[in-house]
């Protein structure tokens, strides 16, 4: 009777591949914390536009006692009077506005905008009232578009930063993976960021009721949000496999999310990356969803634009790959053998 020979047992792993993989992994999780870490950080105001009630010359007075504490911190505009202030706060052409009188400060806020950025304004108007009045001096605080009561602080908006991210990823991955046929995956990457937007929208506003106004707009924010990045990362898998894919994914995640600005404010990142990171989805997504939520929508028109730029490149890339992978299928067919 033959014994077949027994197999032989699977190699070791070299040193060097072993050592290779503990460094790449320290290096992975380094620039995972970095990524998330860093922006929060070294929070402070950049550049952070407010409205001071009264003549050019009064909001240059403000501009330079703040610039004496927060070099570069403030952008300070002036308002003609309260109406004009309380226009340009909710237009989200500023976060707030100061009115300084001889009996003390009024500031005109929108904790909605940032709940963050409220409380800091708060705290350099009580200092602005002690100092111009005394310690007796009134100051008078009006919120002119707040937080929902049950989140003031905005918590559940914040934590919807993430699934405002990894949802188009979670979309493309799946998509891109699981669904074969060019046609297939465009209906699915257009009706599954609906269905998904549709349901982040009611947690949102019936579970945690962190967010209030009109439920389609909301949905449709969210949807509009995910699909552009759905898309983004879809075209790049389509045509450049799964490297497209975790180069879509790192960028969304790791420099998109911690610079989205959802948990404060873009203005209190450090700067340029706050600014920067409106362009990317995340932030564009953000900024629409406050506005949405909020404003009625005012502010949204360069996030509207940059979601749409993304939507658009991530067509066109989606595009080039399919029909790459069609030109090639029939090449493929041309060259098989055919029988003598």
């Amino acid at each position: 009777m033959e014994h077949s020979p027994p197999s032989a047992a699977p190699a070791n792993t070299p040193v060097g591949r072993v050592i290779g993989v503990c460094v790449g992994l320290a290096l992975l999780v380094g620039a995972i914390t970095l990524a998330f870490a860093w922006p929060s950080s070294d929070i402070g105001p950049n550049e952070l536009p407010i409205a001071v009630v009264g003549p050019p010359e009064a909001a240059d007075q403000i501009q330079t006692r703040l610039d004496a504490v927060e070099p570069d911190g403030f952008d300070v505009t002036a308002a003609a009077d309260v109406d004009a202030a309380e226009t340009m706060i909710k237009e989200r052409e500023v976060y707030a506005a100061l009115a300084t009188t001889p009996d003390g400060v009024t500031l005109y806020t929108a904790s909605a905008a940032s709940p963050m950025v409220a409380r800091l304004l708060t705290g350099i108007a009580e200092q602005m009232a002690a100092q111009s009045g005394g310690p007796g001096a009134a100051l008078t605080v009006e919120d002119l578009v707040p937080m929902p009561a049950d989140d003031p602080n905005g918590a559940g908006l914040a934590a919807s930063a993430f699934p405002l991210a990894v949802g188009g990823i979670v979309i493309a991955a799946l998509i891109g993976l699981t669904v074969r046929g060019s046609g297939r995956q465009v209906a699915a990457a257009i009706i599954a960021p609906l269905g998904v937007g549709a349901t982040v929208a009611a947690i949102l506003m019936y579970v945690l009721e962190s967010v209030d106004g009109d439920f389609l707009s909301i949905a449709g924010a969210l949807s509009f949000t995910m699909g552009a990045t759905a898309w983004a990362i879809l075209g790049l898998l389509k045509l450049l496999g799964r490297a497209g894919l975790a180069i879509g994914a790192v960028t969304v995640m790791l420099v998109g999310n911690p610079l989205s600005g959802m948990s404060g404010a873009p203005e209190l990142l450090p700067a340029p990356w706050g600014e920067f990171g409106q362009f990317l989805t995340p932030g564009a997504g953000a900024t629409l969803l406050r506005s949405t939520a909020y404003f009625d929508g005012h502010g949204a028109a360069t996030a509207i634009g940059v979601l749409s730029t993304w939507a658009v490149a991530g067509v066109v890339l989606f595009t080039i790959g399919a029909v790459r992978a069609k030109v090639g299928a029939v090449g493929a067919d041309d060259r098989e053998a055919v029988p003598a």
